[in-house]
């Protein structure tokens, strides 16, 4: 049955402009108990809905023109058809004058899916890093892209969202990834204007796993077969916490020998930009800063040089195989592991055990359980959000657990 439709004064109603049929077109909103329903319009005289589309609010005014101006806020739809009818009686009681005839602007097209995917693209490309700018555009250029049904970026709905989420989960990724991949696609449609597209319950659950972390004689054992320059990157990893492109791109310049500290600084050079757009200084062991300045004098290096380079003095990107080389080396590979590609550790240097930013879950682990507390570690790490450091919390333990446990009851009865 029919609704009735919200005016004001008999010269300002409420209007949607929504996808019928073929193409696009003005709708009456609903009301029900005095209120308009967001997302509801008449069309044909059937109650619709269409979360698609922008509010506009219409009116005639002297000489019956036409006249319509878009709202962006639903929430503010109301007031503004209320204020214009407000102004509108009193132009007809003469206390203002009435404006200028100004012809209204038509409704800007809707912005292709495929469109909306490339401009958000070159955006992420020109703003943020490379490794960045591959994962969106796997996540959007392939993944969205292949499960998304709707034309234009207006015509998204929940269930395609829902349909992405199924995609990947098709693809074999696990529920933490699709969380990660679904705040992509969330973040691409809210540029465009389009936000609270699922609810709360769509959201992939995940467990929070421990960060797995090395254990003393792990590391102690890959540096007696490591050699020299390998084992001094292998401390600087366990020492900074650096991520792996922080080491890739540190320069002896960023190296403070007074102070003991190592600083992330951005370096156009190499298109690196520190995560968060936040440079950050770390303190290094007195014992550490020592070995890179016997290093730096034996190489005689400059300021700007790389501490870190590959064989061209460019940054090492190859740097997480030093990790598993040298893991190989020190038959520490569990012989289990099989990479995506078919490698299996039991053959080479493809043990999913050792990798390079473990040493930054050490890093955090090892400092908690030393006392530094969080709001430290948390610029040490280079966390906009300090729930990121809380995450580690999982994997320290006190000092006395240990005692504790050891006089509980339970230790009495495998005694």
């Amino acid at each position: 049955m029919p609704r009735k439709i919200r005016q004001y004064a008999q010269r300002v109603k409420i209007l949607k402009y929504v996808k019928s049929g073929e193409g696009w077109r003005f709708a009456n909103v609903v009301e029900r108990n005095g209120k308009v329903v967001r997302d509801h319009v008449l069309i044909s005289g059937v109650d619709e809905h269409h979360p698609e589309g922008s509010y506009y609010i219409e009116w005639y005014e002297i000489g019956n023109h036409r006249r319509r101006k878009a709202v962006q806020d639903f929430a503010e739809v109301v007031e503004a058809a209320r204020r214009k009818a407000v102004e509108m009686e009193a132009m007809r009681a003469g206390l203002i004058e009435a404006p200028p005839v100004v012809v209204a602007a038509a409704p800007p097209e809707s912005l292709a899916v495929g469109r909306a995917i490339d401009k958000y693209l070159e955006f992420i490309q020109n703003h943020r890093s490379r490794r960045t700018f591959l994962a969106y555009r796997y996540t959007l250029d392939t993944l969205f892209r292949e499960s998304c049904q709707a034309k234009s970026v207006d015509d998204i709905s929940r269930a395609d969202v829902l349909n992405f989420m199924t995609h990947c989960y098709q693809q074999d990724l696990g529920h933490r990834t699709v969380y990660d991949k679904l705040v992509v696609v969330l973040q691409m449609l809210k540029r465009f204007g389009r936000t609270k597209l699922i609810e709360a319950s769509d959201w992939p659950n995940y467990v929070e796993k421990i960060r797995p972390i090395y254990e003393p004689e792990e590391i102690r054992t890959m540096l007696s077969h490591a050699d020299e320059k390998e084992a001094l990157f292998l401390k600087f990893m366990m020492g900074s916490g650096f991520r792996d492109r922080e080491a890739q791109c540190v320069t002896w310049r960023d190296v403070d020998f007074h102070h003991s500290v190592v600083r992330v600084t951005a370096k156009p050079i190499w298109r690196f930009r520190p995560k968060n757009y936040e440079e950050r200084s770390v303190p290094l062991s007195t014992t550490l800063i020592q070995q890179l300045q016997a290093a730096k004098e034996r190489l005689n290096a400059q300021p700007a040089q790389l501490v870190f380079p590959n064989s061209k003095g460019m940054p090492n990107t190859e740097t997480d195989m030093i990790v598993k080389r040298v893991a190989e080396r020190a038959k520490l590979n569990c012989g289990q592991c099989i990479t995506k590609h078919g490698n299996r550790c039991a053959d080479g240097p493809y043990c999913q055990h050792y990798f390079l930013h473990k040493f930054r879950h050490t890093f955090a682990t090892e400092h908690l359980r030393h006392g530094v507390d969080i709001r430290t570690l948390q610029a040490w790490m280079g966390h906009r959000d300090i729930k990121s450091t809380m995450v580690y919390l999982k994997g320290v333990q006190s000092k006395d657990a240990l005692a504790k446990v050891n006089a509980g009851v339970s230790a009495s009865y495998v005694a």
